[in-house]
């Protein structure tokens, strides 16, 4: 998550390098932990769940709803220059007064955006589920910077290119 944090949200992603234990984004973990369930209204996370549940050019899409999530409403955290420890009572308080539908729409133009790339670190590989009857644009090239063999291929015995 730290990589796609690092392409897509990189204010964010420089705060948190800042800050010491900032990087185990336990507000991340929460909602991924309860499946956004107290983040959102219940019609909101019954959306979000079908979402992820559709594997619709990935099979990570609860990843693409956390970007968003710290896309849309991040900013403060950043501009008070919180603590790790004032991300989560931030990020806590936020519950059930984010707006659903937006998120929603962020994640799936985060995707788009992300398979946009010209390029993407392999630790990233797997966010792509591709190509297959969903794909209609070539996906990223893989950039790898792994030694002899790469560690995130699904075949290790494959080289990275």
């Amino acid at each position: 998550m730290r990589e796609l944090l690092r392409l897509l949200v990189p204010r964010f992603y420089a705060h948190c390098i800042l800050k010491d234990d900032a990087m185990d984004m336990l507000f991340c973990h929460r909602w991924l932990l309860l499946s956004f369930k107290r983040e959102f209204f219940n019609e909101e996370v019954l959306k979000m769940w079908e979402a992820c549940w559709s594997h619709y050019q990935t099979k990570y899409f609860h990843i693409f709803l956390c970007v968003a999530m710290l896309q849309e409403y991040g900013g403060p955290v950043v501009d008070k220059n919180l603590s790790a420890d004032d991300m989560l009572q931030f990020f806590t308080d936020l519950s059930m007064k984010m707006d659903g539908t937006r998120v929603l729409r962020m994640a799936r133009h985060s995707l788009l955006k992300f398979r946009q790339l010209p390029g993407i670190p392999c630790s990233l590989r797997r966010l792509l589920s591709g190509p297959g009857i969903w794909d209609s644009a070539p996906l990223p090239k893989i950039q790898c910077d792994c030694l002899n063999s790469c560690v995130y291929l699904h075949d290790e015995s494959k080289l990275c290119n």
